[in-house]
């Protein structure tokens, strides 16, 4: 049950808001770590069915982990580009939806409790600069509304990356 299926109050306004504020922390805060932490941190508070938000960086062949909000640390804090569902979508620069990980190949267990997961390319053009990661304790929990969104929190991002 993404976005979409959510019930509709304030919904709205709270996509608005974050990617408001990212746009506005992005202008005006200096440090990239902490623009990252805060982005995690609304990311999380705002949306119940995200459970784990971190933000990957691409360094040479990977992914290194920034900053991240969950109950608990990942011990995947490097990931080769092109392996698992985070370097899938590093590789491609297309977001990537897994509705069950228990059924897709690919994922990269970092949560027992985690049933579905999102990964959103952090890209200018051609160039991943990094990705959103977000796990989610409910099956098939995001749908085209959360990808639409956090797209335009990943553009957002991009004014980082000049």
């Amino acid at each position: 049950m993404g976005l979409a299926d959510r019930p509709a109050d304030k919904k709205i306004d709270k996509i608005s808001k974050i990617v408001n504020e990212t746009k506005r922390l992005v202008k005006e805060v200096k440090d990239h770590n902490k623009v990252y932490q805060q982005v995690c941190e609304m990311l999380r508070n705002d949306f119940s069915h995200y459970s784990w938000v971190g933000i990957y960086i691409v360094e040479g062949d990977y992914l290194s982990l920034r900053t991240w909000v969950g109950d608990h640390a990942t011990e995947h804090t490097r990931i080769k580009v092109g392996a698992g569902i985070c370097g899938l979508a590093a590789e491609t620069g297309k977001t990537v939806i897994v509705p069950d990980v228990s059924k897709d190949f690919r994922y990269i267990m970092c949560f027992a409790t985690t049933r579905s997961e999102i990964v959103v390319p952090i890209h200018k053009g051609k160039t991943v600069y990094g990705e959103i990661d977000i796990d989610s304790e409910e099956l098939d929990a995001f749908d085209s509304k959360d990808e639409s969104f956090l797209e335009q929190v990943a553009e957002a991002l991009t004014g980082l990356n000049k």
